[in-house]
């Protein structure tokens, strides 16, 4: 789906609190909302719980909210953090029945996931959160996020191909899954986590070294992840090194059973550039052309 000029948005901090420090930015992050002609309103709890937005009710009160209302065709992430995973118990599984989007990533990754069960007309789309400097920056690479945002949201020929690099040759497609690694990893055993059976699955990270990289990779492959997946596209995986061992040739050992194309560097994730995914969205894999192509799903 897409949207149009005039519909109304929610935005909403479903995971972390935003520090003081950063108030404003939920304000600039509407006004960008605002100039796209959407009409904007939060959904924000004003206290914290430690170092969440609020309680786990009050959160999931208002992500059900506004995910129940009609007249609200996408939801954003305010920003990600953690506590994504503490709202399930409390969430409505029969909250939401219209069409709109889920805008966000990292710990939203939880609810991309989730969402696939929860709200399965909800259009998941790993993007930036938007009251961070990833979206709201002067760089050129947080303008690139915006305008990949804005033509996911709007543009009904949206498309994204990127150059990455092969670990593993060949070419494979099927409905791009996934999103941040230790999120997909967290949710193994909650009944969340849909097949990637024909899917290309897509995993990032952050600050995450080989070793630890090597754990979770272990972890989904023991969990069957791996064992009838299409292809696999890494992000950049940013500032996942230690300085000894290569994050590829941990990759590449721990897959190394499979037959299926791996591909690293997809702009996509916590580097500087975090291009829009429509997850659910038909992805390619082309190690011929050294390209990930996905366009939108018809």
């Amino acid at each position: 789906m897409i949207l149009r000029r005039g519909e109304e948005v929610a935005i909403v901090l479903a995971a972390a609190q935003l520090p003081d420090a950063e108030a404003g930015l939920l304000e600039d992050a509407a006004r960008v909302l605002e100039s796209w002609g959407l009409r904007a309103r939060m959904r924000i709890e004003r206290s914290h719980h430690f170092y969440l937005a609020g309680s786990d009710r009050a959160r999931a009160a208002h992500l059900d909210a506004v995910l129940a209302d009609p007249s609200v065709r996408a939801v954003f992430a305010a920003r990600g953090g953690y506590g994504s995973m503490r709202l399930f118990r409390h969430l409505d599984p029969a909250g939401s029945r219209a069409r709109k989007i889920l805008v966000g990533f990292s710990d939203i990754t939880a609810l991309h996931l989730a969402g696939r069960k929860l709200w399965p007309r909800v259009q998941a789309l790993h993007a930036p959160n938007i009251a961070s400097r990833h979206f709201l920056g002067a760089t050129p690479e947080a303008k690139r996020n915006r305008e990949a945002l804005h033509g996911a949201l709007f543009d009904p020929a949206y498309a994204v191909e990127a150059p990455v690099e092969f670990l593993r040759k060949g070419r494979a497609a099927g409905p791009l899954l996934g999103g941040c690694l230790s999120l997909v990893a967290a949710m193994l055993g909650s009944g969340f986590v849909p097949p990637t059976a024909g899917a290309i699955l897509f995993l990032e990270d952050v600050r995450e070294v080989p070793y630890r990289i090597d754990r979770m990779l272990v972890q989904l492959r023991n969990a069957g992840l791996f064992s009838e997946v299409a292809g696999v596209v890494f992000g950049e995986m940013h500032e996942c090194a230690d300085g000894i061992n290569d994050l590829r040739e941990v990759i590449g050992d721990v897959l190394a059973e499979g037959s299926f194309p791996i591909a690293f560097g997809l702009p996509a994730g916590h580097g500087e550039t975090n291009i829009a995914l429509p997850l659910g969205a038909r992805a390619v894999l082309d190690s011929a052309r050294g390209r990930f192509v996905l366009r939108r799903r018809a």
